[in-house]
Parts: structure tokens; C-alpha cells; sequence
């Protein structure tokens, strides 16, 4: 089995490690690449090609949004959990993320008396949707790429089954009388 491999992005350099601690106990889940704002995230992104993405929605820079649409206009099609506090602003902004092309998104634990309880709330809410929304992941990483459509033949050309002279789609002409008029 492959590990899903995951790349965090938050400006906050407790609150990367505390991603990044948390899903290291994950055996599904390897860590490979952290960002402290949405460019820096671009380009590790194209680096290092990771399964799926958590953004943090506030940070200087380039912001989660931003980051989130310019990925998407670059034709990355992985999973991006956006990882926000949901105050009444973040809660605008996450969905905002969500309508700009963000998969999901995970609340930040608040006011949590201590480091081991606000893990274990990151463990329980981030680790199922990261198996969950990489589960039927493709093989390949990177950009979708687009396939050319298969070649037509030129305009005019004939089509198997067409003589000369005939339109494509016509009907070659059947005995004389065939369309001869009723009663004739």
C-alpha cells in the first residue's frame, strides 16, 4: 500500500508542526512538504506532487484562497482540506475556499486546555477525511493533463461504407420505382 502523502500549509509554524506530528501516527500518512503561505505552497506543490493538501485560510502573502484558485487554474486536481477557525470571518472565507475549489475543510481547535486534547481533535477530524478523500486517488501526480481528441477525417472525406458522389449519412438509391409516387 502506498501512503498518501500530504502537504501543510499554515503560517503558523506551531500549528504546522502539530499537523504534521499528528499525522505522522497515521501509517497511511506521510508528511512531505510544509508551507507557510499559499506561494510557497505552488511551488511545493509542483515539487513534490503530494495526494492531497491542508491550507490554512489566513496568511500573509498569498492567502489560503488564492492559493486554492491559483492551483486550480494550473490544473492541479488534488484534495485541498482547508484548516481554518471557524470564527464568523474564517467561516465566510472557508466558504469562499469551498466555492473557489477547495475539497473540504477541518475547524482548528480553539480554546483547548491542552496540546494533547487539541491533537487528539486534528487526529479525529483531519486523518478520516484525508483516507476518505484520497481513497480513489489516481496513480499519476501532477497537472491533469488533457488528451487530444482523436483525428477526423477532413471535411468531404468518405467514411466507410459511402461511395463517391453520395452525401455521408445518405442512403445509397434503391431499385428505380422506389420512390415513385402512390398509384402511379
Amino acid at each position: 500500500m502506498t501512503r498518501i502523502r500530504v502537504l501543510v500549509v499554515d503560517d503558523s509554524v506551531v500549528v504546522r508542526r502539530l499537523v504534521t506530528d499528528v499525522l505522522a501516527t497515521s501509517p497511511e500518512i506521510e508528511v512531505v512538504g510544509t508551507a507557510s503561505n499559499g506561494r510557497l505552497a505552488q511551488s511545493k506543490v509542483e515539487q513534490l506532487g503530494p495526494d492531497l493538501v491542508t491550507m490554512d485560510v489566513e496568511m500573509p502573502d498569498m492567502d489560503g484562497i488564492a492559493a486554492v484558485k491559483a492551483l486550480r487554474a494550473s490544473g492541479h486536481r488534488m484534495p485541498i482540506i482547508m484548516f481554518s477557525t471557524l470564527t464568523e470571518r474564517g467561516a465566510t472565507a472557508t466558504l469562499e475556499a469551498l466555492s473557489s475549489g477547495a475539497t473540504d475543510y477541518v475547524t482548528k481547535p480553539a480554546n483547548v486546555g491542552s496540546v494533547q486534547e487539541s491533537m487528539r481533535q486534528v487526529a479525529d477530524n483531519l486523518i478520516p477525511k484525508i483516507i476518505a478523500l484520497t481513497a480513489q486517488r489516481p496513480a499519476v501526480r501532477g497537472p491533469l493533463t488533457v488528451r487530444p481528441a482523436p483525428a477526423r477525417p477532413p471535411v468531404g472525406a468518405l467514411r466507410p461504407g459511402t461511395r463517391p458522389g453520395t452525401r455521408p449519412g445518405a442512403h445509397p438509391a434503391g431499385p428505380a420505382g422506389a420512390f415513385a409516387r402512390p398509384g402511379a
